[in-house]
């Protein structure tokens, strides 16, 4: 008998004084299905997207870029377009590590956007 392991989140992290909330979507499948990563911006205050444009936010399409790179730390391979980045898991992962990857990344948006003493959005 196979077995099969999962994996199935949704994050919310807000970081109101910066202005922004970041849900995070992480779903991991063993045996060939997809298991896919996902990380959407909003509005802290009234929850509509924000665009990952330098219009939007200088510091948020900054930092969106580099950290698109920066997944493949956590074992993701991602991409991003001004809607959110968008990602797949390594196909040989645990679900701990899948775990400790989605872990990294929430830590590293809380390096990024906790220390802001305003507002980040245009």
């Amino acid at each position: 008998m196979a077995i099969s392991n999962s994996v199935n989140l949704d994050l919310s992290l807000a970081f109101p004084t910066a202005g922004v909330a970041f849900a995070i979507e992480a779903r991991f499948r063993n045996g060939g299905e997809a298991s896919t990563f996902r990380v959407n911006v909003s509005d802290a205050s009234n929850g509509r997207a924000v665009p990952l444009r330098v219009e939007a936010s200088p510091q948020l399409a900054d930092w969106a870029r580099g950290y698109s790179r920066w997944l493949a730390r956590a074992r993701v391979r991602a991409s991003l377009d001004e809607s959110g980045i968008a990602g797949t898991f390594a196909t040989d992962l645990t679900p701990e590590q899948v775990l400790q990857g989605v872990s990294d990344a929430c830590d590293m948006i809380r390096q990024r956007f906790e220390p802001y003493e305003a507002s980040i959005l245009a």
